[in-house]
């Protein structure tokens, strides 16, 4: 959707709302060419999946539903660390 408001010349001039963090949505969210994104936390979804997966196999019941949750990213709160570390996480304390 990006690519095709910047090649209509409509990028910043219709109310667009991004999902996921790629580079080139953080770069338009700056260059206010996106209102916002939704983004969401691949370190708290695994952990509520094999947190799930761990009480399944000790013959717990899990629900059949869990909201892992979900960020509005705007200009206004994309500075905060919580934000940056979602739009960028820092993958080497993981991967170490």
């Amino acid at each position: 959707m990006l690519r095709a408001l910047q090649d209509a010349k409509l990028a910043g001039t219709v109310r667009f709302v991004g999902f996921d963090s790629a580079p080139e949505l953080v770069t338009a969210l700056t260059e206010k060419q996106i209102d916002a994104l939704v983004v969401q936390d691949p370190m708290k979804m695994g952990y509520l999946a094999v947190k799930a997966m761990v009480e399944h196999l000790g013959g717990k019941e899990v629900e059949k539903r869990i909201d892992t949750g979900a960020y509005l990213v705007t200009l206004g709160n994309m500075q905060e660390q919580q934000i940056k570390d979602l739009l960028n996480p820092p993958l080497d304390e993981w991967l170490k």
